[in-house]
């Protein structure tokens, strides 16, 4: 990824606000990058993720759009089955809505959250709100491991398609990376099928020379993430922000340490839930019948293979499960 510094803006002065779909206006306008109006995010009217739907033949059409590979551009990752992957809007619906979807009419946002333009694939790990994870962040919050300069453009497209915003940070994060591009096309792997959830982070572009050292000196089970049981085997526990090993742990508490000795002992998201004490008869029973490769947790694909998918909440299931929109519902 190139590393100039983003440093100018265009200054665009403008009377009167400026018109985006549907008849909806900027609040604060004054400046545009790349056609974009640059003002911060803001939510006009309240976000409701059904506002958004998708019907599920989008999934086919995804992959049909990449040749038909089942394919995750954001890791590299060829997976075996679609059952194993997420459909991933690129800009995500929530952050649309915040940068000028609020204001637009409903079938423009249906339009939206079914536009190949903004989906691709990727595995529930990196679609969702977690470690490491996209969930609803802008560009200027989460950037791929991988395929950058594509996601950049893809993210730019569909801002001008749809008449969004950016805010600064997300505007200098994506000219960081275009600026950089000698093409923005997708690139694909080697075509490996790796099964969900076995490729290690060290086989991810992107990754430091201290950040691989880190997986290669403490991830013992080769899984990408680091354990406080690993980190206290090494002893290199409590792990501090800074540490290498760090950025593949996961700082519940957010507090700029892990495993703490009076804290968890096991990186939330990576704990299996089942060997957890205090779970109903019904939470365990969920596991045993929907968690099909036994991690304590339960995916979207799980669910759909089950049918139990969409999985409301008070399901025994959903409490294993994440909701990224806070809906109360997930694999929609």
């Amino acid at each position: 990824m190139c590393r100039a510094e983003f440093a100018v803006l265009v200054v665009i002065s403008v009377s009167g606000p400026v018109a985006l779909l549907d008849g909806a206006s900027a609040q604060a306008i004054g400046e545009k990058w790349r056609g974009l109006t640059v003002t911060s995010e803001f939510r006009c009217t309240p976000y409701d993720r059904r506002d958004y739907p998708y019907p599920s033949s989008v999934e086919a059409a995804v992959i049909a759009s990449m040749g038909g590979r089942v394919y995750g551009p954001y890791t590299g990752r060829s997976f075996a089955s679609r059952s194993e992957t997420d459909v991933e809007h690129i800009v995500a619906t929530s952050e649309a809505h915040d940068s000028g979807l609020c204001a637009a009419e409903p079938a423009t946002r249906r339009r939206f959250s079914k536009d190949l333009l903004n989906l691709t694939l990727a595995a529930p790990e990196v679609n969702r709100c977690g470690h490491g994870g996209k969930c609803g962040y802008d560009a200027g919050e989460w950037l791929p491991p991988g395929n950058g300069c594509w996601f950049a453009n893809r993210v730019v497209a569909v801002k001008q398609r749809y008449g969004l915003t950016v805010d600064r940070k997300e505007a200098a994060a994506l000219e960081q990376v275009l600026s950089g591009c000698s093409s923005t096309e997708m690139v694909f792997s080697d075509g490996k099928v790796v099964p969900i959830g076995k490729t290690p982070a060290v086989q991810q572009k992107g990754h430091s020379h201290d950040a691989v050292g880190a997986l290669g000196l403490y991830d013992d089970n080769g899984n990408g993430w680091i354990t406080c049981a690993e980190a206290r085997r090494h002893g290199i526990a409590p792990v501090p922000r800074g540490h290498p090993a760090y950025r593949f742990m996961m700082d519940a508490d957010s507090d700029g340490v892990v495993c703490e000795t009076h804290g968890t002992t096991v990186p939330a998201a990576r704990k299996p839930a089942a060997r957890q004490t205090g779970k109903s008869g019904g939470a365990d029973g969920a596991l045993g019948l929907y968690d099909d490769n036994g991690n304590g947790w339960i995916t979207c694909a799980e669910a759909r293979r089950h049918g139990i998918a969409p999985v409301p909440r008070g399901h025994p299931a959903y409490r294993f499960m994440t909701d990224g929109d806070g809906d109360g519902v997930v694999c929609e």
